[in-house]
């Protein structure tokens, strides 16, 4: 990766912690003429997706030994990292905090109420 691309990474977890969606930060990508990795003017969502869930800018490798049904392995420090564990680790809280998944004394399941009457009433700005 050169330095250019490693830029795009930085400001692609900027933009996200800085409040932007996945689809604002293609637009914005789009708007400043950031090409996307095969040189096209829009960015995949999914692309976007994930970058903001990628170890390996961190200096995270995964490898795989013995194949299929083989072991995998996080290899840590096995390239210079691009942002930090810090940065990568506050975008995945933003991930989840934004996602309509919630741990409770229930578990693990979807918020039911996020298109509910419950919220019928609350003023949006």
């Amino acid at each position: 990766m050169n330095k250019e691309q490693a830029e795009v990474v930085k400001l692609i977890f900027d933009l996200y912690l800085g409040g932007k969606s996945v689809l604002g930060i293609v637009k914005e990508l789009k708007e400043r003429s950031i090409k996307s990795p095969t040189g096209k003017d829009n960015w995949p969502k999914r692309s976007i997706e994930e970058m903001l869930s990628n170890e390996k800018y961190i200096g995270v490798s995964v490898v795989n030994v013995g194949g299929k049904e083989g072991q995998i392995y996080k290899l840590n420090n096995s390239h210079p990292a691009i942002i930090s564990k810090e940065m990568f680790d506050d975008v995945q809280e933003e991930k989840l905090k934004r996602s309509n998944i919630v741990a409770d004394e229930n578990g693990i399941h979807r918020n039911t109420t996020k298109y509910s009457s419950k919220n019928k009433n609350r003023i949006l700005t």
